[in-house]
């Protein structure tokens, strides 16, 4: 009996109907997973730096306009106004040249005045002398053709009309005197070197008082007085140099670049200019047409903040080249040939690009559509053909 009943669920287990077999299941190919963006057109630009030089933008080396003994300067730094003075000559010379040509002028136009007062006095005397004369000689050549006609009727000796003739030579030549020194009367030739000599102590009395004015040499426009090259004491020279202002608060930043770096700069450029840990922006403001000796192109701008003048470096964007721009990852190489990865029905393909400029972990190139997605970053070992998935 114990036995029956052991075996007893053995049978039950036999005789229950079994389960159908599983329909075998299919496998999905597998995908890559990857991640796209667009490729945007765009500049690639690099940072590019130059040497530059922090400049007045008004400077001059001011000289002295005449010669004398420096008595006082304005220490350099000094701020001053158009006009102000900053060198100062000894006056006394100047001002002792000036009184002697002023008395030299006075007594020139006292010359003059006396002169023309004694030709006023003089042309009627002359006038009279010049009628007298006229008269003499008009009586001696009447005697003289009476004189002719007596000798031809014998009644005048030849002799006594020699006196005749004579007498008539002598009145012409008074009149003729007289004629000439009225006409000189006239022509004023006294009076004209008189007033040369007037004209130019006039000429005297300017020219000492420009220098009594040049003792002061005076800034010629406002701004700081950056450095003097005179003492107390010493003698400068007319034509020297005697201090250098430049307009300190107003600065231009000078820097000499290859033409084909110049050509490419606009007023758009964002220039920075830094000098001492300090950084300023910086814009356009002129350009040479030619370059220089030096082959180089002067470029000009002008700061937006405080410097100082002197050395300096400006930094800029460099534009690379114009395309669409990708991460530089995004475009691999084979046999010296550019492309990059997009998805195309779910699968991996190869475009063919040309790069155009990597710079900095970015690549510009051509040969894509602009907002084209392109694979980034590309998997390890995807291949063309490959059934990709993208992924967030």
């Amino acid at each position: 009996m114990k036995r029956l009943l052991v075996f007893l669920p053995l049978l039950l287990l036999a005789c229950a109907p079994k389960p159908e077999a599983e329909a075998p299941q299919t496998t999905a190919p597998l995908r890559v997973q990857v991640r796209t963006l667009k490729a945007e057109p765009g500049l690639l630009t690099r940072e590019a730096r130059a040497s530059a030089n922090v400049v007045a933008e008004k400077e001059s080396l001011v000289a002295a306009g005449a010669s004398g003994r420096v008595v006082r300067t304005l220490p350099a730094g000094t701020r001053v106004r158009a006009g102000e003075g900053v060198v100062f000559l000894d006056p006394a010379p100047f001002q002792e040249a000036l009184a002697q040509a002023k008395l030299a002028l006075r007594q020139a136009e006292e010359n003059l005045a006396r002169a023309e007062a004694q030709t006023e006095g003089n042309r009627k005397a002359l006038e009279a002398q010049l009628a007298a004369a006229e008269a003499q000689l008009a009586a001696a050549k009447r005697r003289y053709e009476e004189g002719k006609a007596l000798l031809a009727l014998g009644a005048l000796a030849p002799l006594e009309l020699k006196g005749l003739e004579a007498q008539y030579l002598q009145a012409q030549s008074a009149y003729e005197n007289a004629k000439e020194a009225l006409a000189r009367l006239e022509r004023e030739d006294d009076l004209r070197l008189l007033r040369l000599q007037v004209e130019a102590a006039r000429l005297q009395v300017q020219q000492a008082e420009r220098n009594l004015k040049e003792s002061v040499v005076r800034a010629p426009f406002a701004g700081e007085v950056v450095e003097v090259y005179v003492k107390e004491g010493e003698f400068a020279g007319a034509g020297s140099r005697a201090f250098r202002l430049a307009t300190t608060d107003r600065l231009l930043v000078k820097v000499y670049l290859p033409p084909e770096r110049a050509a490419a700069l606009t007023e758009d450029t964002a220039f920075r200019v830094r000098q001492n840990g300090k950084e300023v922006e910086a814009r356009l403001q002129a350009k040479s047409d030619l370059p220089g000796q030096n082959r180089l192109v002067e470029v000009t701008l002008r700061p937006t903040g405080p410097l100082l003048p002197g050395a300096a470096e400006v930094r800029y964007p460099e534009v690379l080249a114009e395309g669409l721009l990708l991460p530089a990852g995004a475009v691999r190489t084979e046999d010296g040939e550019a492309f990059v990865y997009v998805v195309e029905e779910g699968r991996a393909r190869k475009r063919p690009v040309r790069l155009l400029a990597q710079e900095g972990g970015r690549a510009a190139v051509a040969g894509l559509e602009a907002g084209e997605a392109v694979v980034y970053p590309v998997p390890e070992g995807l291949e063309d053909g490959d059934l990709v998935e993208v992924v967030p």
